[in-house]
């Protein structure tokens, strides 16, 4: 497998198929005359930030902080299964903070439009 083309940016599903955004980051563990292992993936706007720069990952860190996180959600790699498009994720999405962005945006924002 190749974890940047079979895995990164790939549309992530929950286990109702329910989309939980792209991944962002692959968390790599090295060791000292072993291979690599990969241990999670990373979703959230940081992650999506410091791939672009490491400025903007910082600014996008701190702006999330003011949400009340961290801009950074991880899944662990055993609870991650990898299909030919997307990825499927053993956990429901309504019950983890993978999704805080989306939403306090329904809440605060799209919540308050007239019909929305």
């Amino acid at each position: 497998m190749l974890l940047a083309r079979d895995v990164l940016d790939k549309q992530l599903i929950d286990k109702t198929g329910r989309r939980m955004g792209r991944v962002d980051g692959i968390v790599i563990a090295l060791h000292q005359g072993r291979p690599p292992e990969v241990r999670a993936i990373e979703l959230g706007s940081a992650v999506l930030g410091r791939r672009l720069h490491e400025r903007v990952g910082r600014w996008l860190q701190h702006l999330a902080g003011r949400w009340g996180w961290n801009g950074v959600y991880r899944i662990p790699w055993r609870r991650i299964t990898v299909m030919k498009h997307e990825i499927r994720a053993g956990m429901i999405a309504e019950r983890t903070r993978a999704l805080v962005v989306e939403r306090w945006l329904r809440e605060r924002i799209v919540g308050r439009i007239p019909g929305g």
